[in-house]
């Protein structure tokens, strides 16, 4: 069934072959196991470029799950090579179908990556590397059965429609069905969308932040009813629908607002909390002009400053700030 240098190569052949799949195992196993005591210790994993944190933020299985599913992989394909070696003939059946059920899931995550994130992880992209090479050390079969199998993945995904974070939607309404307004922007700035409540202090500075960075076009998604926004060049819509941006935040998994949708060049990035959220602005959206106070200030207000205490710069989604910790904006007309 198999064409396998383990069933029909001469013995120098399957030797090379082993050593060549207890390799590629090895370093796998290796790969997954820092992964996996890096998000132990520091509470994140390694992650080169925004790729990785894009989909990892859309996904609803931690990291650490994805890099345990992947050290029991390669350490199956390890131990049961070594046992091939020792009792040939007995375990190599069960390691090609592995390999197989390997590029499966490789072309589901790479399909994700493609339609839903709109980015790609180097490290998924590593991951995908070293199980190719496992199945073509298996033999020529193994690795065009493999392709096969992950081509069909990939072909069954293109012909799904997906609500995806990338076009912006919600349940089963388009999240421009909850857009308040818009600020079309002068420049080349990414398209960002914020999203708020009329009882969220942090919100409310985000959105003092914003009148004078004209570079960026935004758009506004409340979560619940506001009157008005007073805002320099908003174009509000005829009507909108805070349950829309509700649903979309409960999709994401996402119970504390402010949150920012910025799409750029390289993709989707999402950003909850008035500290994080403020850093991109200065890093993407600059001032319009110098101001008095440096980037990143703001306000002083009972709750702290912006990077003080990251857990106290939002507030929930869904039933507004604790007591104690927003005040009705001044200046807007909620």
């Amino acid at each position: 069934m198999f064409d396998n240098t383990f069933l029909n190569g001469n013995l120098w052949s399957r030797s090379r072959s082993s050593m060549m799949i207890l390799s590629i195992a090895l370093i796998g196993s290796l790969l997954t196991a820092s992964q996996v005591v890096l998000i132990l210790v520091t509470g994140d994993a390694a992650c080169i470029g925004d790729g990785c944190r894009i989909v990892d933020r859309l996904t609803t299985v931690p990291p650490i799950v994805f890099n345990l599913a992947g050290l029991a992989f390669f350490q199956a394909i390890f131990w049961g090579m070594l046992f091939e070696k020792k009792h040939p003939g007995t375990a190599m059946k069960a390691i090609t179908v592995l390999l197989l059920a390997g590029m499966a899931s490789e072309g589901v995550l790479v399909s994700f990556q493609f339609f839903i994130s709109e980015a790609f992880c180097v490290y998924c992209v590593v991951i995908l590397a070293l199980i190719i090479l496992l199945n073509l050390a298996v033999g020529t079969r193994q690795i065009g059965t493999g392709l096969l199998i992950s081509a069909c993945v990939f072909v069954v995904f293109s012909s799904l429609q997906f609500k995806s974070a990338a076009a912006g939607q919600a349940g089963e309404a388009p999240l421009t069905e909850g857009t308040y307004g818009l600020r079309p922007g002068t420049g080349t700035g990414p398209k960002i969308s914020l999203f708020f409540s009329s009882s969220c202090l942090y919100c409310e500075k985000i959105i003092e932040t914003l009148k004078d960075r004209s570079g960026c076009t935004i758009r506004f998604q409340p979560v619940d009813r506001i009157r008005g926004l007073d805002f320099p060049g908003l174009q509000p819509a005829p009507s909108f629908s805070p349950e829309v941006n509700q649903n979309f935040l409960r999709t994401l998994g996402i119970a504390e607002i402010p949150v920012l949708l910025a799409k750029d060049a390289d993709g989707i990035l999402i950003l909850k909390g008035e500290g994080p959220i403020r850093n991109y602005l200065d890093r993407n959206c600059p001032k319009d002009q110098p101001a008095d106070q440096a980037a990143g200030s703001s306000p002083g207000t009972a709750g702290g400053g912006v990077g003080s205490q990251p857990a106290d710069d939002s507030c929930s989604a869904f039933d507004g700030c604790e007591e104690g910790t927003s005040r009705q904006p001044t200046g807007t007309a909620w």
